[in-house]
Parts: structure tokens; C-alpha cells; sequence
């Protein structure tokens, strides 16, 4: 894994000062595997790039708010996915209203994956449970039941998760083509002064939007590896016994909760922790992210130089109490999830333990 340093400059013009700030934060962003769940720890860093994203987005419309001028498209380069590419405020509006629409599809669809992956635990206790207590009776009816619900929920889980990174993929390739016209543009324009600060904000959301689309293939990544190990080490297994009639005596039974037990915990810590990282986007992106960047619109319509500065100054602020607020909703949701882990085996270990009655 590894970690570049994020830098925030807040480049403030008047007739009268000449500021420049700087926010610094660690953001993760390289991950080359699907870590087990008590090990996962990348997600946390990861939140930190919706509120950074409405950030830079905020200081660019203030820039526009001085003024909107041409773009200048390469020669010989054909326009893909910028609409309206004469006036850099036109491809703003654009940009804002698609970085709007993968956020709230972001909420919604996570609510869904939080959802699901909550429902797993109980469907996984629920089998391991007729295994070990029902009747064969019982359990031939009930059985199914039980494992229809759990492939349900993660298959729901994984199916939730792709539409969303390929949207975030989609206006990725927006900001990444207005970086390239701004690169252009910043060579052959007059206002050199001014597309090179716009370059400059355009390619800080380009960073963090990049973060953006990895904790999505993230979350991606985690229900996937979640449905992988349900069927392949849970649901399958058991159908499996089922048709083979090796499912019915006590030895058989204590020998399938022997293999299905260790799956069973790897599964409830994935789920849960799924849960969590949705859980936690949601709540940051409904306080920092959803609201404010359909807000961030009307700073493109700033008349004064004093305002200006003073949402840039605002931008600032917000952007390091938010990284605060963000960092420890993480850690704190970490901790919960770890506390946990210690009870998760022990719980799971009870059905190893009791006594398996089949009549």
C-alpha cells in the first residue's frame, strides 16, 4: 500500500493581498488487494475525497466568478465528453451536475448495500442453527429457505455496487478531458494567469476524484469477495451435503458446522464491515458532500472581491474541519467494528460446542 500527501492551495487575489493557504492531508492510493476485514483499514483514508472534492470544486467557481473565459480545444483532438466547450463556466455546470448525480445514486445505492449486508449475519446464524438444532424434517424445510435468503442479500449487495463505479467512471472521463483543454489552453491563452490557477484546481479534482473511484471499486471489491465466499464456502457446501443425504446424522452435521463455522465468521466480519463503510459514506456524504456541491453553483455568481475572499477563506476552514470530522467518524467506526471481533468468534464457536439433535 501506499500514500501520497494531498496538498490545498487556496490561492486568494485582490487588489489588496496576496494569500496563499495550504491543507496538507494523507490520503491511501494504491491498494493491490482485498485485505481481510479486521486488516482493512485503506476505506478510512479513502472517505476523506468527497468533502476535498466539493472543496476544490468551490475554489474553481470562485476563479469563475471573476470571470469565464474561452476554452481553446487542441487542434486536431475531437471532444468526447465536455459539453458546451467554449466557456469554462458552461463545462462547470456540467461537471457539477454530474458529480450531483453520482453522489445521490451513490447514497441511494449504498443504503441498499448497508442494507443487505445487514440482513446476512442473521441468515448465516439462522442456517448454522437448523444445522445444529432441527429436526431432519425441520430442516429439510426450513433449510432452503435460510440459504435463498443469504445468497439474496449478497447477490443484491454485489449486483448495487457496479452501476455506481462505472457512473463515477463516467465523469472521471469529463474531468479528465477539461484537463486536457485547460493543459492546452493554459499554453496559448492571454489570461495565462488565469487558466493556469483553473488548471491547477481542475487537477486537484481530478486527484480526488481518482480516490473517489477507488473506494468504489472498494466497495465493489468487498461485496464481491463477500458473494464469492458465501457461495463457494457457505450456501454451496450445504446444498451440496443436502443432495448428497449427508446432512441428516449428528456426526454428519458436527462435521459440516466444523467447515461451515471459520467461512461463517469471515463472511459476518466482511458483511459487517461493508455495512460499515456504507453506513459511514452515507452519513459524511449527506453532511459534506450531497447539499453542498449543488450549492457550490451559486459562488460562480460572486460580484465582489471581498466576497470572494471570503468564501475562499470559508473553503479553507470548512475543508479542515471537515477532514477532522471525516478522520475520526473513520477511526471511530473502526474501533467499533474491531471490538466486535473478539464476540464474533466466540459466538460462532457455540455451535460447535452444544450437543446436535436430529429427531
Amino acid at each position: 500500500m501506499e500514500t501520497t500527501e494531498i496538498t490545498m492551495v487556496a490561492n486568494m487575489h485582490s487588489s489588496d493581498t496576496d494569500e496563499t493557504t495550504e491543507l496538507t492531508t494523507t490520503t491511501t492510493t494504491t491498494t493491490t488487494t482485498t485485505l481481510p476485514p479486521e486488516d482493512d483499514r485503506e476505506w478510512e483514508d479513502l472517505m476523506l475525497a468527497g468533502p476535498l472534492v466539493v472543496n476544490y470544486f468551490n475554489l474553481l467557481m470562485v476563479l469563475v466568478s471573476r470571470g469565464s473565459e474561452n476554452l481553446v480545444i487542441p487542434e486536431n483532438y475531437t471532444v468526447q465528453h465536455v459539453q458546451n466547450t467554449g466557456y469554462l463556466r458552461e463545462v462547470l455546470y456540467q461537471l457539477s451536475s454530474s458529480m450531483q448525480s453520482a453522489f445521490q445514486m451513490a447514497y441511494d445505492d449504498l443504503f441498499r448495500t448497508q442494507n443487505a449486508m445487514e440482513q446476512i449475519p442473521d441468515h448465516i446464524t439462522a442456517t448454522l442453527f437448523l444445522i445444529k438444532s432441527a429436526q431432519n424434517n425441520v430442516l429439510s424445510e426450513l433449510l432452503p429457505y435460510t440459504l435463498r435468503n443469504t445468497n439474496r442479500a449478497t447477490n443484491e449487495g454485489s449486483t448495487v455496487s457496479k452501476p455506481v463505479v462505472n457512473k463515477f467512471i463516467a465523469v472521471q472521463s469529463i474531468i479528465d478531458e477539461l484537463v486536457r483543454i485547460l493543459d492546452h489552453t493554459m499554453i496559448v491563452a492571454s489570461n495565462k494567469i488565469y487558466f493556469t490557477e483553473a488548471n491547477m484546481y481542475a487537477k486537484d479534482i481530478q486527484t480526488q476524484w481518482n480516490v473517489l473511484v477507488k473506494l468504489f471499486r472498494k466497495f465493489s471489491e468487498r461485496a464481491d469477495l463477500t458473494q464469492t465466499t458465501i457461495h463457494n464456502n457457505f450456501t454451496d457446501p450445504i446444498n451440496d451435503a443436502k443432495q448428497a443425504n449427508k446432512i441428516s446424522s449428528a456426526s454428519q452435521r458436527t462435521g459440516q458446522l466444523k467447515n461451515l463455522v471459520p467461512s461463517a465468521v469471515f463472511i459476518d466480519q466482511s458483511a459487517y464491515l461493508l455495512g460499515i463503510m456504507a453506513r459511514t459514506y452515507s452519513e459524511i456524504s449527506t453532511d459534506h458532500v450531497i447539499n453542498q456541491i449543488a450549492e457550490s453553483i451559486d459562488i460562480g455568481h460572486l460580484f465582489s472581491e471581498s466576497d470572494r475572499i471570503l468564501e475562499q477563506r470559508a473553503t479553507w476552514q470548512r475543508a479542515v474541519s471537515q477532514s477532522v470530522k471525516v478522520a475520526r467518524l473513520a477511526q471511530d467506526r473502526h474501533d467499533g467494528f474491531a471490538a466486535t471481533s473478539t464476540n464474533r468468534q466466540a459466538e460462532y464457536n457455540k455451535y460447535l460446542q452444544a450437543s446436535i439433535k436430529t429427531k
